[in-house]
């Protein structure tokens, strides 16, 4: 009986420790990482227990509510955007077996960042998915970028819109800060697509005619 209320407390003490040890581990990882201010919340789409990481609507509804509320407040690009297309894209058995690599993972176009009211961005859902859930938002708020600000390409790699956008570095911090100067139109080197005038296509048609 000794012998076992000895093993009890040996137990007990082991147990005890553990859990202590454990708690100090987590202890240090926050104190390691602290986020820094965000009016929204990601975490949403940064929890692979609960997000659904094949719903890219999800990247747009947060993207629209994060421009509304950041700074002094932006358009409501969830009202502007009357045309919405956000998809995957799949490789074929051919482009596989032809060794074709789409050498990019999302992307937009004319159609969308040269129509305020139309945002059509296109995923290649087998790159998508060799991405972790940081690197998904990067990607998306860069496509965004594109379509909706009409931003072209940074050369400052800590930009949302540098064109090698999926960094596996970067923690949540980085992107909060990238995501801030790009809404505020305040990152270096900042250029913007150019698209067709209107009335000059107009006057084009009108003078072929």
């Amino acid at each position: 009986m000794k012998n076992y209320y000895l093993y009890f407390l040996i137990f007990l003490s082991i147990v005890g420790c553990s859990k202590s040890d454990e708690s100090n581990k987590v202890e240090e990882v926050v104190d390691q990482f602290e986020q820094i201010f965000s009016c929204v919340d990601y975490s949403s789409l940064l929890n692979y227990q609960t997000t659904d990481r094949d719903n890219l609507i999800q990247y747009w509804n947060k993207f629209v509510e994060d421009v509304k509320c950041s700074g002094s407040g932006g358009p409501d690009f969830g009202e502007q955007t009357k045309f919405l297309d956000i998809f995957f894209e799949y490789t074929t058995e051919a482009q596989v077996i032809a060794g074709l690599s789409p050498g990019k993972i999302a992307y937009s176009a004319f159609v969308g960042y040269c129509n305020d009211e139309r945002v059509r961005i296109g995923v290649l859902y087998d790159e998508w998915s060799d991405l972790n859930l940081l690197e998904r938002l990067w990607v998306m708020y860069h496509e965004f970028g594109h379509d909706v600000y009409k931003y072209e390409h940074s050369s400052d790699p800590t930009d949302i819109m540098y064109p090698a956008s999926t960094r596996s570095d970067i923690d949540l911090n980085d992107f909060i800060r990238a995501k801030d100067r790009m809404f505020e139109r305040k990152f270096s080197g900042i250029r913007y697509i150019s698209c067709p005038d209107p009335e000059s296509e107009i006057s084009s048609l009108t003078h072929n005619h």
